[in-house]
């Protein structure tokens, strides 16, 4: 399925509009199945595991073509280069620690990791097991 993006200089405008707020609360269903899965490996295992660890034992294979599909529709990907975008880089590639971020940023790394995903496949899966969209859904949901 092609992604459907929205030009930056309108993204703003589409996550106030109704149909953005729609496309929010279609991706905000997958929270709790994605919490509730992390929280079945932690109580299966007493310890935090590293990334390697997360990617085997995670297992989102259900959920994620319907939550990449549900990204790739929901107009909330952003028409830009995210090669030239190094604080999102940095974020994804865990220079930077994971913080708070405001919903056109979010809108703009889940455009990075689709766009990643197209040239290195199974980058996406790789990042919903690290639990990177739960920590972007909820900043995108505030």
């Amino acid at each position: 399925m092609k992604p459907r993006f929205t030009p930056l200089i309108e993204i703003e405008t589409y996550l106030k509009s109704e149909t953005g707020k729609k496309a929010i609360f279609s991706l905000s269903k997958y929270i709790p199945e994605m919490e509730s899965e992390f929280q079945r490996i932690k109580k299966a295992i007493h310890f935090d595991l590293t990334e390697e660890a997360l990617l085997k034992y995670v297992d989102f294979d259900e959920l994620r073509p319907n939550l990449q599909i549900d990204i790739n529709i929901s107009g909330l990907l952003v028409d830009f280069d995210p090669l030239t975008w190094i604080e999102g880089l940095e974020l994804l590639d865990g220079i930077r620690k994971h913080q708070a971020v405001n919903q056109i940023k979010v809108c703009k790394l889940m455009t990075v990791i689709i766009k990643r995903d197209a040239q290195e496949s199974g980058y996406f899966d790789k990042e919903l097991k690290k639990g990177t969209f739960v920590w972007l859904l909820k900043n995108l949901c505030i």
